[in-house]
């Protein structure tokens, strides 16, 4: 499940980037599978929790812990070859975590998403999840961000 010991009451740094997807279709779910794998993993030993929103061409990811952390984290991610159009659309402190069960939480509306929501237009609201208050704000901020790359 991705689930990580980090306590969610805690003050954090929290970074969000969105960028475009560079898998080719037919490659794109094992090297999804091999992402979330390295990640949860990754995440774990650094204590960073988050979450990663695949829809259309469009990524988004949230990522929480220790600042210098996840900057550095963010750097690694922002080279990595199988996105480009990388943008920060926040990185500040925090109050709490938002996904802290997850080393790296999948958001999405596939059969495989650990918080499955719906992205699409004529979906205004995400589809109901057993989450908090914040995380569905930050969910709701995820969508909104993939729905303005592909202009929907």
């Amino acid at each position: 499940m991705g689930d990580t010991a980090v306590p969610g009451h805690e003050a954090v740094f929290r970074l969000v980037y969105r960028s475009s997807v560079r898998l080719l279709p037919e490659l794109r779910a094992d090297a999804l599978a091999d992402i979330f794998e390295v990640a949860r993993w990754k995440n774990d030993a650094l204590g960073v929790t988050g979450a990663l929103l695949i829809w259309q061409d469009v990524f988004v990811q949230v990522l929480e812990g220790d600042e210098s952390v996840v900057r550095t984290l963010y750097a690694t991610i922002h080279a990595d070859h199988r996105h480009d159009h990388v943008a920060l659309l926040d990185a500040a402190p925090a109050p709490e975590r938002v996904f802290a069960g997850w080393s790296m939480a999948r958001v999405g509306n596939d059969h495989g998403a650990d918080i499955p929501v719906e992205i699409d237009r004529e979906v205004a609201a995400a589809a109901p999840r057993p989450v908090d208050t914040v995380q569905n704000t930050m969910l709701d901020a995820m969508r909104e961000y993939a729905r303005d790359a592909v202009g929907a």
